[in-house]
């Protein structure tokens, strides 16, 4: 559903989404299966979408190449001529996807989402830019290290080559300051756990670095664990991005700390969690592109959950589409409470954040119902040789007091293959559409 009743949508944003639909159905031959289920063009935009299923990962790789555009493209000679190019998310194996990429849909897009945010809307676009993440993301990786200018392309410097950050040595962390020293980029794009990792050496090293006009977090889950290490460091702006690249920039953070929706770019449909679970605000959403000429991504389940804001307005004035107070971590990295119930990653996270001994953490839970077996791994602070009490106070408060927790202090905790943290998760496996309304 798209929640009309709560947030606003023009008239003109429901016909594009009608005409998406339509164009869909008819032209693209993943979907035309799907007609089936339509309610026909008498119906409103929001009860034909409600009757469609879901595009998932498995769907758009039995669609590569051609599946999810229409007939009358020419995907061949687009690739040919460099129109699109193909390009590889970087999940793990059962969410790799490759995808038909056009990047002026892609520019497009991120130019739109910046005028969600003041600090943003005030900046020409394109700007001078440094980015922070995972060569896996984003960027040039090598395995040596590269020179400043074999990491500087067009108007961006990437200041990481490297898969993982294991490999990064001290040179590595002094090499990033001192570029942002002297590149003094206008933006920061970064993935929010390395940015944390930078800004620890920064802490532990007295080193001042150079603070953009404004941060942009992308690629993953923003910690508020690395947020707190962040702002230490950091005078910037802070914005949240969000989308993923099936979808491109879905929702973008205002200033005042709120998601608010791309709507020239996408429709988002919103699933709660089951109302026996008590939180009506939380659910996944299904994004629908509504200008890629390319790619044609209909109720497309991006593995994610959010927190609807429970109003149709927001401090900075922006009442157009969906309000979104948080992404809370991915529905594959939900864990539960003795109880049962489902607790999201920033559930977790935002307790953890109260602990000024937590530098970083990765929970997995080995078992669930009545005494349930947690076992947490953390990073600490230098001014701490061992977690306080507070820490399994916090974890209980959290999963219930009947909950085993086990804490092992490490002294690096690494992404996974994707170059990319899930700081939650169970070792059990549990269906997960079992737990949304119908």
């Amino acid at each position: 559903m798209i929640l009309q009743n709560r947030y606003h949508y023009s008239e003109e944003f429901l016909k594009k989404c009608g005409d998406r639909l339509d164009e869909a159905l008819d032209t693209v031959p993943a979907y035309r299966k799907w007609k089936k289920y339509d309610p026909g063009r008498g119906a409103s935009v929001d009860e034909r979408y409600d009757a469609m299923p879901v595009l998932d990962k498995a769907m758009m790789r039995r669609s590569f190449p051609d599946g999810l555009l229409p007939a009358s493209m020419d995907l061949k000679k687009a690739l040919a001529d460099n129109v699109v190019e193909y390009s590889f998310t970087s999940g793990t194996t059962s969410e790799k996807v490759i995808n038909i990429f056009d990047v002026n849909w892609w520019r497009s897009g991120e130019k739109a989402s910046w005028k969600l945010n003041a600090n943003l809307a005030e900046l020409s676009y394109p700007q001078k830019e440094a980015e922070l993440a995972s060569s896996l993301n984003v960027g040039v990786g090598c395995e040596e290290d590269l020179p400043m200018q074999y990491r500087t392309l067009g108007h961006v410097l990437y200041l990481n080559e490297k898969t993982n950050l294991i490999q990064w040595q001290p040179r590595h962390y002094e090499r990033m300051i001192r570029e942002l020293n002297e590149y003094r980029p206008v933006i920061l794009e970064a993935n929010p756990a390395l940015l944390a990792r930078l800004s620890m050496w920064a802490l532990d090293h007295d080193e001042a670095v150079y603070s953009p006009k404004a941060i942009l977090f992308t690629y993953e889950f923003t910690s508020a664990v690395h947020l707190n290490m962040i702002r230490r460091v950091f005078s910037s702006p802070f914005v949240s991005s969000y989308g993923t690249t099936e979808t491109g920039y879905v929702m973008e953070q205002c200033e005042a700390g709120l998601l608010h929706q791309n709507t020239d770019f996408c429709r988002i449909d919103f699933q709660p969690l089951k109302s026996s679970f008590g939180i009506p605000e939380l659910g996944r959403i299904f994004v629908t592109t509504l200008c890629n000429p390319w790619n044609y991504i209909v109720r497309f389940d991006v593995g994610d959950l959010v927190r609807l804001h429970p109003s149709s307005s927001c401090d900075c004035g922006n009442d157009n589409g969906m309000i979104v107070d948080a992404v809370e971590g991915r529905t594959a990295n939900l864990t539960f409470d003795t109880a049962g119930r489902p607790v999201t990653t920033k559930m977790l996270d935002d307790r953890m954040a109260e602990l000024p001994e937590i530098r970083d953490y990765v929970l997995r839970q080995k078992t669930g119902g009545a005494g349930a077996v947690y076992n947490l791994e953390i990073m600490l602070d230098p001014s701490y040789t061992e977690p306080t009490a507070r820490l399994k106070e916090a974890l209980a408060a959290v999963y219930g007091s009947d909950g085993q927790f086990n804490a092992a202090v490490c002294e690096n905790l690494l992404p996974g293959p994707a170059g990319k943290f899930r700081r939650t998760g169970t070792e059990f496996p549990f269906e997960e559409k079992g737990f949304f309304e119908s």
